[in-house]
C-alpha cells in the first residue's frame, strides 16, 4: 500500500524518484497511458462535456474524479519506473515547505521554467499549452495568497456534502467551498499554466490536488466514508453515486472511490 507523505516528510531519493518517474511517464507509455494523457483528460472534462455532463468540476464529482485521476497516475509511475514504493506526496500549503526547490520542482517562480528541474533541456515538454511558449510558466504568489489554516479549517467545518443546484453557486456545500477557497486559490496562487485547463503540464498540480483528497479524506473520516450527494437516480447534468465517471473504466463511480483503503493508498 502506498503511503502519501507530505512533501516536507520525504526524503532525497523519495523526491528524485518521484521526478524521474514523472520524466519516464512523458515519453513512454504504460497501462494505455502516457503523461500527455491525463493533461488531456483533464482539459476535456475540465467544464461540461458534449452531453451536457460536468465531470471534474463545479460538480459533486470534483473530489471522486480526481482521485480516482490521482490513483491511476501513482500506478503509471510505479509501472513505469519499475518501483512499488512511489507515491504521490501532498503540498500542505498552509505550512513552510515549497515545492520549488532546485532538487524537486525547479526553484523557478517566477516567469519561465528555463533551467532546472522541468525545463525543456531536463526532459519536460508543455502539451495542448494556451500559453504560448516553449518553457512551464509560473507566477507564484503574484495573483493570489495561499489559504491560511484558519481558512482550511472554516471549509473543513462544514457539514453538507453537496446540494442542488450542484454548481458553484451553492453555498451550504463542503465539495463547493473547498473548490473555490482552497482549490480554486492554490491553482492562482501558482500561476502560469496552473491557472489553465491544462494546469497538469506543471507537476505541481498533482501535490496539490493530493492535498485536496487529503482534506476530503479527512472530512469523510469524521462525517461519513459514504456521503456523496446526489445519491441515485438521473439527476440532470452531474455524476450520481453509481454513475461511472468518464473518461474511467466502467463501474469507476463516485462509490467505487469512497473509500481510499480499498483504493490501495493512506495517508502519513
Amino acid at each position: 500500500m502506498a503511503v502519501r507523505k507530505s512533501i516536507s516528510a520525504m526524503s532525497g531519493a523519495e523526491k528524485t524518484a518521484f521526478i524521474n518517474a514523472l520524466r519516464q511517464l512523458k515519453t513512454t507509455a504504460v497501462n494505455g497511458r502516457n503523461y500527455n494523457w491525463y493533461i488531456d483528460q483533464h482539459v476535456t472534462f475540465f467544464s461540461r462535456t458534449a452531453d451536457n455532463i460536468s465531470h471534474a468540476h463545479q460538480a459533486p464529482s470534483f473530489f471522486p474524479w480526481h482521485r480516482e485521476y490521482l490513483r491511476l497516475l501513482e500506478i503509471d509511475l510505479q509501472t513505469v519506473s519499475g518501483n512499488t514504493d512511489i507515491f504521490i506526496p501532498y503540498w500542505d500549503w498552509t505550512g513552510g515547505a515549497s515545492p520549488f526547490t532546485a532538487d524537486f520542482l525547479g526553484s523557478i517562480t517566477n516567469g519561465s521554467v528555463s533551467s532546472g528541474n522541468f525545463s525543456p533541456a531536463w526532459g519536460w515538454s508543455l502539451y495542448r499549452s494556451s500559453i504560448q511558449t516553449p518553457f512551464l510558466q509560473r507566477r507564484v504568489g503574484q495573483n493570489a495568497s495561499r489559504p491560511s489554516a484558519a481558512t482550511v479549517s472554516a471549509v473543513q467545518s462544514w457539514q453538507v456534502y453537496d446540494q442542488s443546484p450542484w454548481n458553484s453557486t451553492v453555498s451550504n456545500s463542503y465539495r463547493n467551498r473547498n473548490e473555490i477557497e482552497l482549490h480554486n486559490r492554490v491553482h492562482n496562487y501558482v500561476g502560469g499554466h496552473m491557472a489553465t485547463r491544462e494546469a497538469p503540464n506543471d507537476p505541481a498540480f498533482w501535490l496539490h490536488h493530493c492535498n485536496i483528497d487529503r482534506l476530503w479524506w479527512l472530512w469523510q473520516t469524521s462525517r461519513g466514508i459514504d456521503t456523496y450527494q446526489p445519491r441515485t437516480g438521473f439527476t440532470s447534468g452531474v455524476i450520481d453515486n453509481d454513475e461511472t465517471m468518464r473518461p474511467f473504466a466502467a463501474g469507476r463511480t463516485p462509490s467505487a472511490v469512497r473509500d481510499i483503503n480499498s483504493l490501495g493508498y493512506s495517508y502519513a
